[in-house]
């Protein structure tokens, strides 16, 4: 069952595509809104709500990964599924990278498509992490799971979504630790808060520019190559 009265706005270039996704969700039971391209796709959403964004990479003018990326620079915008022709590892690593919160290949069934709108929506809606009480300090910052916030050492406040949140949380109960992509998941949500294995690297990236951490040398979260990632600072729990 579809989540009551949900919006989702479908971005695709061709209208038998945008119709034939517009119909399925509809009977559903969401509320549907569509855009050819990304100026349609803006205007649509500056005139109701939308709770999810379901995103085609092929489009004129702007393309899908440059819309996904003004998307998820802005906190307040909502969750983004991309969707392309292309079966490509290097394509979906590309759209996570940029903020995209799954990714679906064409042709697809329209089961699949459901089954991934409501698995993005439901995280999406999750409540900040429940049971994750106090504080983690380590190098200067400050991380509340609880509230899903980390404060850099001018006390300046740096939101986090639930999937950094958790994420963040596995690394500070083990740091110094190697993780492996796998243990990861089984310390976060797993398969409910990262569709896969590789949108954890995805998580890792935005972790690390919320952190400052350089991208291509890294101090902070560390790759462990062969392996995944290890969180380096020794940290103090209160």
């Amino acid at each position: 069952m579809a989540v009551p009265k949900a919006c989702v706005l479908v971005v695709d270039d061709d209208c038998d595509i945008r119709d034939l996704i517009a119909r399925l969700l509809t009977t559903e039971g969401y509320t549907v809104a569509t855009a050819q391209d990304g100026e349609e796709m803006f205007h649509q959403m500056a005139q109701r709500p939308v709770d999810l964004v379901l995103l085609d990479v092929m489009l004129p003018g702007q393309d899908g990964f440059e819309l996904c990326r003004q998307l998820h620079s802005d906190a307040e915008m909502p969750p983004v599924i991309m969707v392309t022709a292309k079966d490509d590892e290097i394509d979906r690593v590309v759209g996570l990278e940029l903020g995209a919160d799954d990714y679906i290949v064409k042709p697809f069934s329209g089961r699949e498509l459901l089954a991934r709108i409501k698995a993005v929506l439901r995280r999406a809606r999750q409540p900040a992490v429940s049971g994750k009480r106090g504080v983690y300090r380590f190098s200067g910052w400050r991380f509340y799971p609880a509230q899903m916030e980390l404060y850099d050492v001018d006390t300046t406040a740096i939101p986090l979504s639930t999937s950094e949140t958790e994420l963040l949380l596995a690394f500070v109960q083990n740091p110094q630790v190697p993780l492996s992509r796998d243990r990861l998941l089984d310390l976060t949500k797993g398969r409910d808060s990262f569709p896969f294995d590789r949108s954890i690297d995805s998580h890792v990236s935005r972790l690390r520019r919320k952190l400052g951490d350089d991208a291509k040398k890294p101090e902070i979260i560390k790759t462990a190559w062969g392996t995944g990632y290890m969180f380096t600072y020794p940290v103090e729990a209160e």
